[in-house]
């Protein structure tokens, strides 16, 4: 009951700030805030761009020990990681309810590869191979950003920017820097060390920087104890950066993350299967380099490109004991998936003055190719006999499945794409138009492997299409300190490289995937208001609404049964439709206090059936007061709840309950030689789930508990420099 009335309290803050704005403003000249790069590809203050951005930074994350995925969106309502405890942990982003591969994850403008979405239901599968350590901000767009970056940006952009040579060498204020730094987390019992170096000499910086992560299974504060689980991570990334003009930058990029996590499934044991062991291996590649220039040539003010290629392998291998009988055997299963990405990018600035306007135009190209491929491998070995099979009966009326093989088969995807975007100013308003134009096809080629899964030869066949993404964001400036803005944005997205192509049988557990070839791309229009305020002293609010319209959403679907099993087949719904309200603020009391507050509310549903979309969020808040003193001390105390969890498809589904839970932080800043940062979160060890980590789970399932978040845990972390 608690929970549940004090959940209102942390959303009007905000709002309480539009009224008492007048009064903050000011003679003195208003805070220029945040600036984002991602949402029109250009600096810009967030303040000026027509759609909502988030910018996390790297000394945020730091100061409230936000050390993994999860923890990266711990205080911004509407953007959620889920988590899959029995054994992958933290899944992908979800954005306003759209998630998934819809949302584009991006790292230093090079896309992450994606994963097999056929794999969602088991949830074996993670995106979480960025370790946040090396990361200068984060930057977040919300909603529809096809027009600038493609199909896979239809619920947004997550862009990840690592630090440069340079940020470490200016906090120290030196040609050379050196920086050590440890860290601990009890949610999970890690230890992170992290060790950086970085020179200049002349026109070119360098820098190194690893850390290695060692920790275990994250403690849900339920009754149900989690999978004993054991991981290892190590992240390297190295930059050389040329400066051989006043006027160019050419940087080199290498950049490798690993992580070998070991998992004892006793959430898998049964009365046949005794023991069951995982062990994954997750490793990402990525060369790239990249040149800005910034003297005009021409007619072009600014140009930048890019080249890349990048590459994920995930190796799940698991043991188990198995008994039939009296007969006891050891069964081995290897799923792995493989990406590799080649591809580049251009991009040019530049101003002109036409009727009277100035216009700067944004445009450029893109080009990228994807070999994608997930090979199955299973053998049961009789432990009495040493016979080994790779055969396993699927019952009356069905093929056995058959190993080696595969779900769907390996893919060449190739995305190609250009854009043009101008910014108009007249007056006060400020035009943004903007159009992108895709190219996508998709190739699949079928080998051995996949035909023995496709044991009923289901057809596949090539994908290709164009598609054609406009954009028109506006702003109007009613003062100095306050901004109206608005926005349209259609966004699309190919179908996937498995969704499309999936075809296989499984008889032991009666079900089967059916290819369609049929698929159409989905699509979606946007549309955004919102009203934005910043004064004197850094003070500043806004609030927005957002209306999005998805037409054929592609899902699977059951759409029949054949001898006893269930079909299941990727069709495109008719239209999911999602609307919400946002709203953040920050009041500076003085150089020292400020309170400061974000609330978003939305609702979602599929106008065919009139069911929600399980995957919008309830009503979330944060509401927290920050204290920081000229001598280098800080604290925070925050507190961040939910609404109950009502709108789900299905009364079967679990539906989480409301809650509010307390973090404090401190952090204590010797500059430049020594940073210390500490913080308790839910201090009063409360226990509650988040939406997300259970979506489509049943209510009636005895492990629920598992899915919870941890109670009270502590983090600390301490950099040194020199």
């Amino acid at each position: 009951m608690l929970a549940s009335r004090s959940l209102p309290y942390l959303a009007p803050l905000p709002f309480v700030l539009l009224l008492a704005s007048p009064a903050l403003a000011a003679d003195d000249a208003v805070q220029v805030g945040p600036v984002s790069v991602t949402a029109t590809r250009s600096e810009k203050s967030v303040y000026d761009t027509p759609q909502t951005v988030t910018v996390i930074g790297g000394e945020e994350l730091e100061r409230r020990n936000q050390g993994s995925l999860r923890d990266i969106t711990r205080y911004e309502p509407g953007i959620d990681v889920g988590n899959q405890p029995a054994r992958a942990g933290a899944t992908n982003y979800t954005i306003r309810g759209i998630g998934e591969n819809r949302v584009r994850v991006q790292i230093d403008g090079v896309r992450v590869p994606d994963f097999p979405e056929s794999n969602v239901g088991p949830g074996t599968y993670t995106r979480d191979f960025v370790d946040p350590e090396t990361l200068k901000r984060v930057e977040i767009v919300r909603g529809p950003a096809s027009a600038l970056y493609g199909s896979d940006a239809i619920g947004g952009v997550v862009a990840y920017v690592t630090k440069d040579p340079e940020d470490y060498l200016a906090r120290v204020g030196k040609d050379w820097a050196a920086l050590v730094k440890g860290g601990y987390d009890s949610a999970d019992n890690s230890l992170s060390k992290t060790m950086v170096a970085a020179a200049r000499a002349a026109w070119a910086d360098v820098m190194v920087a690893y850390t290695r992560r060692d920790g275990h299974e994250v403690k849900p504060n339920g009754s149900v104890a989690p999978n004993p689980q054991d991981f290892g991570s190590n992240n390297v990334l190295a930059k050389l950066v040329v400066r051989p003009t006043e006027s160019d930058k050419l940087r080199f990029t290498v950049e490798s993350f690993q992580r070998r996590t070991e998992t004892d499934l006793q959430s898998e044991r049964t009365a046949t299967v005794l023991s069951s062991l995982g062990d994954d291996n997750t490793k990402r590649l990525r060369l790239s380099v990249d040149h800005v220039h910034t003297a005009p040539i021409g007619f072009i003010d600014r140009l930048e490109w890019r080249l890349y290629t990048t590459r994920v392998t995930r190796d799940e291998d698991t043991e188990q004991l198995r008994r039939s009988g009296t007969t006891l055997s050891r069964r081995m299963t290897n799923l792995d998936f493989r990406q590799s990405i080649v591809g580049g990018d251009v991009q040019a600035t530049s101003e002109a003055t036409l009727f009277g306007l100035k216009n700067t135009f944004t445009y450029g190209a893109s080009l990228d190719r994807a070999e994608t491929s997930r090979p199955r491998d299973r053998y049961e070995t009789n432990l009495a006999t040493g016979a080994v099979t790779r055969s396993f009966s699927g019952g009356p009326g069905v093929p056995a499945e058959v190993f080696p093989n595969k779900n769907y088969p390996d893919t060449t995807t190739i995305q190609a794409g250009a854009y043009v975007q101008d910014e108009v100013a007249y007056e006060r308003f400020t035009f943004t138009p903007a159009v992108r134009v895709d190219y996508y096809k998709m190739t699949p080629h079928p080998d051995a492997a996949f035909r023995t899964s496709n044991s009923l030869n289901r057809p596949v066949q090539e994908v290709s299409d164009f598609a054609v993404s406009p954009k028109l964001g506006v702003t109007y400036a009613l003062t100095e300190q306050y901004k109206l803005y608005g926005l349209y944005a259609r966004g699309f997205r190919s179908p996937p490289f498995d969704s499309a192509n999936n075809g296989y049988v499984n008889g032991p557990q009666r079900y089967e995937m059916l290819p369609n070839p049929d698929l159409k791309a989905e699509t979606s229009h946007g549309f955004e208001t919102g009203l934005r305020g910043r004064f004197a002293g850094g003070s500043n609010f806004g609030v927005n609404a957002f209306y999005n319209l998805y037409d054929d959403f592609i899902d699977s679907q059951v759409i029949g049964t054949r001898n006893g099993i269930t079909q299941y087949q990727y069709r495109n719904l008719p239209q999911v439709e999602i609307w919400g309200l946002e709203a953040r603020g920050e009041w500076r009391l003085n150089p020292e206090w400020a309170v400061f507050g974000t609330a978003a509310y939305a609702r979602g549903k599929d106008t065919n059936t009139g069911l929600p979309v399980d995957s919008v969020a309830p009503l979330t808040g944060v509401l927290g007061v920050r204290y920081d003193h000229a001598s280098g001390f800080g604290a925070e105390l925050i507190g961040r709840g939910a609404a109950k969890h009502e709108r789900v498809s299905s009364p079967t589904y679990f539906q989480t309950p409301s809650y509010v839970v307390a973090d404090a932080t401190v952090s204590y800043e010797y500059d430049p030689t020594l940073t210390v940062n500490a913080g308790v979160f839910n201090i009063f060890d409360r226990k509650y789930f988040g939406y997300r980590d259970v979506t489509g789970v049943a209510a009636n399932r005895t492990d629920l508990d598992r899915f919870a978040r941890p109670g009270r845990i502590v983090g600390v972390n301490a950099t040194l420099r020199w």
